[in-house]
């Protein structure tokens, strides 16, 4: 089994948070721009090899990496979605994939299924601009309904919402901003996806969370978007 080399991750990490640094400062408030200056880097990833736990999980200042998520990767039958994707790719490298979400996450409070759409649509910039390889972990359904937020809704916000610290921040913000209208059909929208979460089980294995993935259907979500952005344009 091959050692995973933390000083790689570590230096693209750093490399991240001087992206992160350059690219959202703005938005940050004295404690978030003093947790980006301060952190200590050496910290950022352990590796574990523990069965029964998640195949990356944060505590402190620290993702610990589960060496163990290599076994539950090739017990996966080839029927989900990122079956090819994860057997054909080194741990290493799928860890490295996730790096810039991860650092992102440092600075964006509570994390529900909307703003993470919304995180992996700048996790996309980001990628693209730097030339940083992203995960298709980062791709998912949840950025289908950012983007068309984002495009619609939410277009010209002077401020950025991901890093508001919750759902409650970003109603209040969006009311002064956009009305409450639009701001209340954010919450609407962010409360019905993270229902559909409701059905993942807190303690879940990776196959479980491919098979709650791959089933896992926003058409109602969508369709209420839609609406929405419809009946503004009429």
């Amino acid at each position: 089994m091959k050692e995973l080399d933390l000083s790689s991750m570590i230096s693209l990490g750093c490399k991240v948070f001087d992206i992160i640094e350059k690219e959202y400062k703005v938005f940050f408030k004295k404690d978030k721009l003093s947790y980006l200056l301060n952190f200590d880097l050496k910290k950022l990833f352990k590796v574990i090899n523990k069965e029964d736990f998640f195949g990356i999980y944060f505590e402190g200042d620290t993702y610990y990496l589960n060496r163990n998520l290599e076994k539950e990767i090739e017990a996966l039958s080839d029927s989900f979605d990122l079956s090819s994707y994860l057997k054909s790719t080194s741990l290493e490298e799928i860890f490295q994939e996730l790096i810039i979400f991860l650092v992102l996450n440092l600075f964006c409070g509570e994390i529900n299924p909307l703003k993470m759409g919304l995180m992996e649509v700048e996790c996309q910039k980001i990628s693209e601009k730097y030339n940083i390889k992203n995960s298709p972990f980062l791709k998912g359904k949840e950025m289908e309904i950012a983007k068309i937020m984002l495009e619609s809704i939410l277009k010209d916000l002077p401020f950025n919402i991901i890093f508001l610290d919750n759902d409650t921040e970003i109603f209040y913000y969006l009311s002064e901003e956009k009305g409450i209208k639009i701001a209340k059909m954010y919450y609407d929208v962010s409360c019905l996806m993270k229902e559909k979460y409701k059905k993942l089980a807190s303690n879940f294995s990776l196959k479980d969370f491919l098979n709650f993935y791959d089933a896992l259907d926003y058409s109602d979500v969508l369709d209420f978007v839609y609406d929405f952005i419809n009946m503004k344009i009429r």
